[in-house]
């Protein structure tokens, strides 16, 4: 063949994979997505940690809000059960909860609480199934709603967890849709300040999100949350590799435009210690927040990062899932801090309630000055200061070798400080020089944070 025929013969092909692309695209219903941007937005960091009713306040539930002080946090997940609350049919018992709330406003704590498990008379019989009657389910979330309205710091309320896994929810899809608009309704009329929060997916599930943004329903809820549990179980598949195809070309479209682009939130975010070990868990983190803030994955969609949890559950307490689950706390069971806690405590310094926009990571080049990269990950956050002033945040690391590399930036800065993930921290000014950074070094298993201020 000659090789203009080729040429030809190889264009026409092109065209009609693409073409098959497109259609196969078009047929499930779904356009070929526009090329992501960046968004500048601020976000928000919590932690969660798990109650029952009538733990002593002072016990074990105080110290509990002194490690979210100190992680510097200042808002919390926690779960409100209805079984709990509404033991028998009409019988509502908030005493318990109102102190609670009332003494996390004094360690000035904003709570997020999701409303899970089915009482015994509601449903089935099983804590994970639909109400029988979601009139039932309307009574209980409008006298929640109004008893609870007197705190402030209540700011949100989220509706189940994790409903597309039928280890929590029994029914079906559609049947979730009925609860979250029922209960929203409810705690709406209530109300009208809190968020209302849909149930947090076990991941970004395009299928589960399409079915909660059809007709209305996105009216019925602010805030889209799901979770991530990586490289702990399973196959232990890379954080890395979390947010994919599914999340950038689906479930992402999915909430921006089926919906009414509400706020998207990773709100639990976990490592098990069980078999891993402390450092493994550290460097999870170290990795997790600039992977969900910053990558080019992601590209700005995510608004709040949510650690999990506060502290280990004993060995006795009773667990929904596998043994693992029992280890995920940045605390150990005896509140002895894991060494996570300072790793988080330093993103939340960095982080926490600030403006920022994740560009492209094409903003920054690295070039390896001794040694090679190897499997290497960079992110840069971009960080409002107030006046037209960015600072920059360079997250910088390789799975595979040791190295020392240069960096430069498309902003220029005067200081720097390189932090480590232990929580502590170095000036780092002398490597800098306008745009660039000079002698950086790269450890293999480490994660290299540069602060640089304008």
């Amino acid at each position: 063949m000659k090789a203009g025929l080729l040429k030809y013969a190889v264009s026409v092909s092109l065209c009609l994979v693409l073409l098959l692309v497109a259609t196969a695209l078009l047929e499930a219903g779904k356009p070929p997505p526009p090329p992501p941007t960046p968004i500048t937005r601020t976000v928000t960091m919590s932690t969660r940690e798990d109650w029952d009713k009538g733990d002593d306040l002072t016990t074990m539930v105080e110290p509990d809000f002194v490690l979210v002080n100190e992680l510097g946090v200042d808002e919390l997940i926690m779960s409100i059960g209805w079984d709990d609350f509404e033991p028998s049919q009409g019988n509502y018992d908030f005493a318990w909860l109102h102190d609670f709330a009332s003494l996390a406003d004094t360690y000035g704590i904003k709570l997020r609480p999701y409303i899970c498990y089915t009482p015994e008379w509601a449903g089935n019989g099983e804590w994970n199934s639909p109400p029988t009657d979601y009139q039932d389910w309307y009574n209980f979330c409008y006298a929640l709603g109004t008893a609870m309205s007197t705190h402030s710091n209540i700011v949100s309320y989220e509706i189940w967890n994790e409903w597309n896994d039928e280890l929590w929810w029994s029914g079906t899809f559609t049947e979730y849709v009925q609860l979250l608009t029922t209960g929203s309704s409810a705690l709406k009329a209530t109300d009208t300040d809190a968020d209302i929060i849909m149930g947090g997916l076990v991941y970004p599930h395009w299928e589960a999100i399409d079915a909660c943004t059809q007709g209305t329903v996105e009216e019925s809820y602010e805030i889209v949350p799901f979770h991530c549990y990586r490289e702990w179980y399973g196959t232990r598949d890379s954080l890395e590799s979390y947010l994919d195809a599914q999340y950038t070309d689906w479930f992402v479209p999915t909430v921006n435009e089926n919906g009414e682009g509400e706020s998207i939130w990773c709100n639990e975010v976990g490592f098990s210690t069980l078999d891993r070990g402390e450092e493994a868990q550290r460097s999870y983190f170290a990795r997790a927040v600039p992977y969900l803030f910053a990558s080019d994955a992601s590209l700005g969609e995510i608004d709040h990062f949510d650690a999990y949890e506060i502290k280990d559950l004993g060995p006795d307490a009773p667990v929904i899932g596998p043994d693992d689950i029992r280890y995920l706390g940045l605390c150990d069971e005896y509140r002895t801090k894991k060494l996570a806690f300072p790793t988080v405590a330093m993103w939340v310094s960095l982080l926490d309630d600030r403006t920022i926009t994740t560009p492209v990571n094409a903003d920054v080049t690295l070039e390896a000055t001794s040694g090679r990269f190897g499997d290497e990950y960079y992110y840069l956050i971009y960080r409002d200061e107030g006046g037209g002033a960015t600072s920059q945040i360079l997250v910088i690391y390789d799975k595979r070798n040791t190295l020392t590399c240069e960096a430069t930036l498309t902003i220029p800065g005067t200081t720097c400080t390189k932090w480590n993930i232990d929580g502590t921290s170095e000036d780092f000014t002398a490597n800098l020089n306008g745009t660039i950074i000079s002698n950086i070094p790269v450890t293999e298993d480490d994660v290299t944070i540069l602060e640089v201020m304008p």
